[in-house]
């Protein structure tokens, strides 16, 4: 574990991370939603490419839905990902427009539900799109293997965002998301020891940074904590412990180690399943 005291800006985004927030840098679909303003979007490439920014999908817990600026668009959508679903064997139910926002409700055979995966795009080398596509199949094959069906995959090329892939495949629903078995990323701001999780039996699947994480299965967390004394330390951690336990949350492990700081030389990283 290569741990350093990062500023105390870098640390709360940590562990905002680790408690399921968004990272720092990162944006969600909802926020392009609104930093799209202004932005030209083409209709969709012919084939797997996306280019408007309508015709991105995503799961919600029993609709697939997306954004549309007018109803024309989210015909087009609704169209074409409604023929997306019964291709897959998932019968679409009627399709709504309110808001700016379009949804297809569905049904399964099995009582499975749809999910989605957006790729970090720091997945794979910017600006080659054979390192994209490779990547979006080393995915989707890790969610097949994993008994995750792949519905559908797409590369998302829209002017908000840098080049990404998304995929849309079936799971076992879970009252509580985090402990539904999904594609994901982590990535706390700080390196990590993959091998803790992969002891854990986490399904990793890539590590493409020495900070982010790529798996399939339930969501783990991550935390640090400092501390001037040992002592210290030691309360810091049974007292999180103590927090997480409360929370429903199941630790895998604890590593201390040594800072390099005048007052703060005391450190330790949590491993833990949300």
């Amino acid at each position: 574990m290569k741990m350093v005291l990062s500023s105390l800006c870098l640390l709360l985004a940590s562990a905002s991370v680790a408690q399921g927030l968004p990272a720092f840098g990162s944006i969600s679909f909802s926020e392009l939603r609104a930093a799209k303003t202004n932005i030209a979007t083409p209709r969709a490439k012919a084939g797997d490419v996306i280019t408007a920014y309508h015709m991105i999908a995503q799961a919600g817990k029993d609709v697939v839905f997306g954004y549309a600026d007018n109803a024309a668009d989210a015909a087009e959508a609704t169209a074409y990902w409604g023929g997306v679903l019964k291709a897959a064997g998932i019968q679409p139910g009627a399709a709504t427009f309110a808001d700016g926002m379009y949804q297809i409700p569905y049904t399964t055979a099995d009582g499975r539900v749809l999910r989605d995966f957006l790729a970090d795009a720091r997945q794979f080398p910017p600006k080659d799109e054979a390192g994209l596509r490779g990547n979006m199949a080393l995915t989707s094959g890790a969610l097949n293997k994993a008994g995750l069906t792949v519905v559908a995959t797409h590369v998302i090329n829209v002017d908000a965002l840098l080049p990404t892939y998304s995929i849309l495949y079936l799971t076992r629903p879970n009252e509580l998301p985090e402990h539904e078995a999904r594609a994901r990323v982590l990535k706390p701001g700080e390196d990590i020891e993959f091998d803790v999780y992969k002891k854990a039996g986490v399904n990793v699947i890539q590590t493409p940074e020495t900070w982010m994480m790529v798996y399939v299965g339930p969501e783990v967390g991550y935390v640090t904590l400092w501390a001037d004394s040992a002592e210290n330390l030691d309360a810091k951690i049974a007292a999180r412990e103590d927090f997480l336990a409360g929370e429903g949350k199941k630790m895998i492990d604890v590593r201390r180690e040594a800072i390099d700081d005048p007052t703060y030389k005391f450190g330790a990283a949590l491993y833990f399943f949300q």
